[in-house]
């Protein structure tokens, strides 16, 4: 899962949660302003929570801004988001392809409908990579999101 931040006039931030690791002070800063726990709110996300999003994108800004408050961080909603990595997309292309419950018609519609969000990510990615932000996603985040409690929202 990607989680995509992009302010307004402002750099795009983009997490790639396979690929970075999350400390468990981070984890637990997450599930302290979301009443969740870490797998919940992570689920969350897909399912369309912006609570459970805007935390995790709150705790990854956190790296670079430490001072960062959750209340501080109030982005609107549709500058925040989630995406599939290419894995995670390919293993629901193969399940859509396998799934003896759909018509062919159901399936072909599905794929191409996932075919034109592939392409469109495709296009993101390829941006993405040509014009790099400054995160750094093997650095040890500072341990400042230990200090997040439900008085900072």
């Amino acid at each position: 899962m990607i989680i995509v931040y992009s302010p307004e006039g402002g750099e795009i931030h983009r997490w790639d949660l396979k690929e970075i690791r999350i400390m468990a002070v981070e984890a637990e800063a997450v599930e302290r302003v979301t009443d969740l726990d870490w797998a919940a709110a992570r689920a969350k996300i897909v399912k369309g929570s912006m609570l459970a999003l805007r935390a995790v994108a709150w705790v990854l800004l956190k790296r670079d801004q430490p001072k960062l408050r959750y209340g501080d961080f109030q982005p609107a909603a549709a500058e925040l988001d989630f995406q599939y990595s290419p894995a995670e997309r390919a293993a629901i292309r193969a399940n859509i392809e396998a799934d003896p419950d759909l018509t062919e018609d159901e399936r072909e519609a599905i794929l191409a409908d996932l075919g034109l969000a592939d392409a469109a990510l495709e296009t993101e990615e390829a941006a993405a990579i040509e014009a790099p932000d400054a995160e750094d996603s093997e650095a040890v985040p500072k341990d400042s999101a230990a200090e997040a409690s439900r008085s900072d929202g």
